[in-house]
Order: structure tokens, then sequence, then C-alpha cells
């Protein structure tokens, strides 16, 4: 069978609502790399955000939706928004108390408000609410490695991405109409029903634009590239690659565009398609 390279979208595709990843679809990556074929990460997390996954073993990565790309540990693209973009976005952002962060390599900026409301969400109902949510506070800080928005204002670095969070809908109406034309402005489907959220990323970097920048440098055609997301930040990855695969949980906008649809994350939806596409072998749970 000729090699194949397997682009696997992290929150919702790969990784559980609870931040793991099923022994099942971990087994599973290990097999195919094994039997010659690639695996890479490719996701709207930031380098630091997608560290706490590396222990698996990939051959590459993607991350800030585009923004930064590794193969086998080399660098081989990184881009970055204008700071006048980022001020721009910024400036709209708090006009609308729209709630954003900004996402670079090595860490994220963001106050502790944002912190909340991403991990509030996660907390079940009377599971003893104030220590779990402290405990989710802490662990997302470190992964993310989470530093208040002053920290930026007081020494800018480059910023690959800004992702944001609001309550209500009308909120996001004068953001999208001034950085639409400069940006892929991402609405998501899945997190919460009384939070929206998504991204912005600047126009012509992309998951789908990584592919071929990974296929470029590799010398390997698209004909040999296999995407899985539940997201419409994985558009462009599942209209790229030569098989775009929706989880049974994505969002069904994304559904509509892939070539196969294949189990939810929670019932180890990667590992079944990489089964039936024969490149993993059956594994018994």
């Amino acid at each position: 069978m000729e090699k194949k390279i397997i682009f696997l979208d992290v929150d919702g595709t790969l990784t559980l609502p609870s931040g793991d990843v099923s022994p099942r679809v971990e087994k599973a990556i290990q097999l195919v790399r094994k039997q010659g074929h690639l695996v890479f990460l490719c996701t709207g997390r930031s380098y630091a955000g997608a560290r706490p996954l590396f222990s698996i073993g990939f051959d590459g990565l993607i991350c800030s939706a585009g923004g930064y790309i590794e193969v086998q540990g080399q660098k081989i693209f990184e881009s970055s928004l204008d700071e006048e973009d980022i001020q721009l976005a910024r400036d709209v952002f708090d006009r609308n108390h729209v709630l954003y962060n900004l996402e670079t390599n090595y860490m994220t900026f963001q106050d502790e408000k944002m912190n909340y409301e991403f991990v509030r969400h996660r907390v079940k109902d009377g599971e003893n609410f104030n220590s779990e949510l402290q405990r989710l506070l802490n662990e997302q800080k470190e992964h993310f490695n989470i530093h208040p928005l002053k920290e930026y204002d007081e020494h800018p670095i480059p910023v690959q991405k800004i992702c944001f969070v609001t309550e209500d809908e009308k909120n996001l109406e004068e953001p999208k109409k001034v950085l639409q034309d400069k940006f892929h402005f991402i609405i998501h489907e899945i997190f919460s029903k009384d939070v929206i959220n998504g991204e912005i990323i600047i126009k012509g970097t992309d998951k789908g634009t990584a592919v071929e920048k990974v296929c470029e440098y590799l010398d390997m055609p698209l004909s040999q590239t296999i995407g899985f997301g539940d997201s419409m930040n994985d558009y462009e990855m599942i209209k790229t690659c030569e098989i775009g695969v929706a989880m049974g949980n994505a969002s069904q906008e994304l559904k509509d565009h892939a070539d196969v649809i294949c189990e939810s994350v929670q019932n180890d939806g990667i590992y079944h398609e990489l089964n039936r596409l024969g490149l993993c072998p059956e594994i018994k749970q």
C-alpha cells in the first residue's frame, strides 16, 4: 500500500471532552506509523497547547490552524498577524464586549474572565463546582502557558491567531463586518448552549494550505492524504485532503462537505475509520 499522510484535528477529533485520548486511538496511531504511514497533528491549538499530546508520537504538526508547521522536528513555515490588524481586532472586540485571547506559539495571552469561560462548561453539575473549576483553570493555564493580556501589552511578541467568546451573537455583528475582509472569521457550532466561541485567522493561512505545504515539503501528492475534523476550522483541511473525514460529533455543516462520516470521538472514530481504510489492524478493547 502506498504511504499515506493522516492529518488529525485535536479537540473533538483526537481528544475526548475530558482532554484525554482514547487508548485505542492512541494505539491505532502507533500501529499506523509502524506500517510506514505518516501522522500529523493539524490543530487550531498553539504549539504550547499541542505539547501535552507530543508523547503519543507524531511525524509533524500543524498548529494555530496553519500558522506554524513542523515536519519531523524541522520548522518549515510560520506566519503571524500584523500589529495593526491585532489592534483592529482588539478594538472592535472591546467595543462589543467580546472576550478574546492572543495566541502565540509558546504562550497564550488572555485574562481571567476568558480562562473561566473556557472551563466552566466542562464542570459537571453537582460535582464540587468550585474545586473542580479551580483544577481545570490550573490545568488550562499550565497546558496552554497562559499569561495576562497586560503582559503582551508590555512585551508584544508574534501572534498567530485570536480566539473569541461571547454570550450574545449580536455582539459579533460589527466584529464580523470589520474583520472578515482580512481574516477567516470562524464561529464554532459546538461548545456550549449559552456561549458562542470562534477564532480569526489571517487569510491565506489555514489548515488546507498547511496540508499543501507539508505535501510539497515531503514531495508527496495530495492524493495520499486523509484528514479528520469536527468543526468549520477543519473545512479547508477536509476539502484539501483526498479523503476528508468528519467525526460523528462534527458540526452538520462540516459533515455536508466531508467524503466520509465516521463514529464520534467518544466511540473511537479515528480508529474505526483507519481500520476500514486498511491502515490499522483490529484492536480489541
